[in-house]
């Protein structure tokens, strides 16, 4: 299923990273780390749904080991309103506006995110709705216009505000670190005159039901939930629209990084857990079921949290994976399609013929194929993005390709013309745009 490639991408990983070389502890996890994926991706193919029950809040490869050392996180400040947990504990800006490097420090330092995927995930937002000239995005709103150029170089509406280029229908939650995390309970932008971006207390409480009598959340709970939530969006929602990059990679993604990131480890349980106490802090909720409050701008790390450990980065690999993994487990939840203008009218797309007879359905989750196919949506889904028409497309493809290009050169992705996105334009929610306030950026 995937991939061999994904072997190769950590062996080198660990090789460039010296410190591994010269820790024996450390350098035998990663051994370990890598055998165990070959198995891992074995097992999947074979049984994508038993793989997904059986996965650790770790991700495709457990985590063995707990240091308190390594893992613990020191909380610095006071949560800020109107930001993030992340910002609000100092490891993004305060303001919310991010650079690559200060988004690739702050969320490996918090979450152990990997530099590969943070920094793909930052680049991809500052060309499509960030400000590319300086090299920012946003975690809230628009950015503020450049005094000079009045934003004619390309400032974005952020991530608030990044619907279809981001941000997509269906999505489980409201963003606790918008590019990374949309997930816990927010509404379709259409449904709420443009915000997707705010908690939906009735939904959230939807998503928290999810962990049980046990008071555990795992990444297979998340991926079974996610094809009710999409027929709720196709039953409500007459602009629902799915089939982008934003929508058949990140939302899904963001279910699996709510467990992988926010899950706290200890020695009992090295590979994670998420309970009701983890989950309700980080989204800013108080309370207990039927009287749940979001206390909006008040996301937060919980006391006592433990990160996963360094032995273990979430890497673009690990992503993939995860994503194959849900997909193949859940097979009606690879949607590519939407409604046609009023509710329940949803008409289904064909993976061939988007990709002009390059993927089908039934291997497209054979060797690397869906890895291309995902990163291939991306690449041809730009030119709709770009946000602002004086960017050059060249020049727009080859910043985000900086940071993805090495991961996706290795899969050996076939040839191909451009996507038919022209299969869409019988979705309006294809073309659904909302723009943020001018308000909604804050020193």
């Amino acid at each position: 299923m995937v991939m061999l490639h994904t072997l190769a991408f950590m062996a080198g990983t660990a090789m460039a990273m010296p410190h591994l070389m010269n820790d024996p502890v450390a350098l035998r996890n990663a051994r370990d780390l890598i055998a165990r994926r070959a198995d891992h991706i074995s097992r999947a193919t074979q049984d994508p749904l038993g793989v997904s029950k059986a996965e650790t809040n770790c991700g495709p490869v457990p985590c063995p080991t707990f240091s308190e050392a390594d893992q613990h996180i020191t909380l610095t400040g006071q949560p800020c309103p109107g930001l993030n947990a992340a910002a609000n504990h100092g490891y993004l800006p305060r303001n919310g506006i991010a650079s690559i490097e200060q988004t690739v420090a702050g969320l490996g330092a918090l979450y152990n995110l990997a530099p590969d995927a943070t920094a793909f995930l930052a680049a991809y937002a500052i060309a499509t709705d960030g400000n590319l000239a300086e090299g920012v995005w946003s975690i809230g709103g628009p950015l503020p216009a450049d005094p000079i150029s009045g934003g004619l170089l390309g400032t974005g509406q952020g991530i608030s505000y990044s619907h279809n280029s981001y941000e997509g229908d269906a999505s489980i939650g409201m963003a606790l670190v918008k590019p990374v995390f949309p997930a816990g309970g927010r509404n379709d932008a259409y449904t709420n005159h443009g915000d997707a971006h705010s908690l939906n207390i009735t939904k959230f409480e939807a998503v928290y039901a999810l962990g049980g009598p046990e008071d555990r959340y795992t990444l297979d709970k998340f991926r079974s939930r996610f094809e009710a939530v999409q027929d709720e969006s196709i039953a409500n929602n007459p602009y629902y629209f799915t089939g982008l990059f934003s929508t058949v990679v990140v939302v899904p993604a963001a279910y699996n990084f709510v467990i992988n990131l926010m899950s706290n480890h200890s020695a009992a349980v090295p590979s994670g857990y998420l309970d009701g106490y983890n989950f309700k802090t980080f989204f800013g909720v108080s309370g207990n079921p039927g009287s749940f409050v979001w206390n909006r701008g008040q996301e937060r790390v919980p006391e006592d949290w433990y990160r996963r450990p360094s032995y273990n980065p979430y890497n673009v690999p690990a992503v993939v994976e995860d994503l194959a993994i849900g997909y193949a487990a859940y097979p009606n939840t690879l949607k590519i399609g939407g409604n046609t203008g009023k509710t329940n009218s949803f008409v289904g797309l064909n993976v061939a013929d988007l990709s002009g007879g390059v993927y089908h359905a039934n291997t497209l989750f054979q060797g690397n194929n869906f890895a291309c196919f995902a990163f291939q949506l991306m690449q041809q889904g730009i030119p709709d993005f770009l946000n602002n028409a004086i960017l050059d497309l060249g020049t727009v493809t080859s910043f985000i390709n900086k940071y993805i290009g090495g991961y996706v050169g290795g899969l050996g992705c076939p040839q191909l013309g451009q996507y038919d996105l022209g299969l869409f334009d019988q979705f309006p929610g294809y073309k659904y745009s909302p723009t943020g306030p001018a308000t909604n950026y804050k020193e």
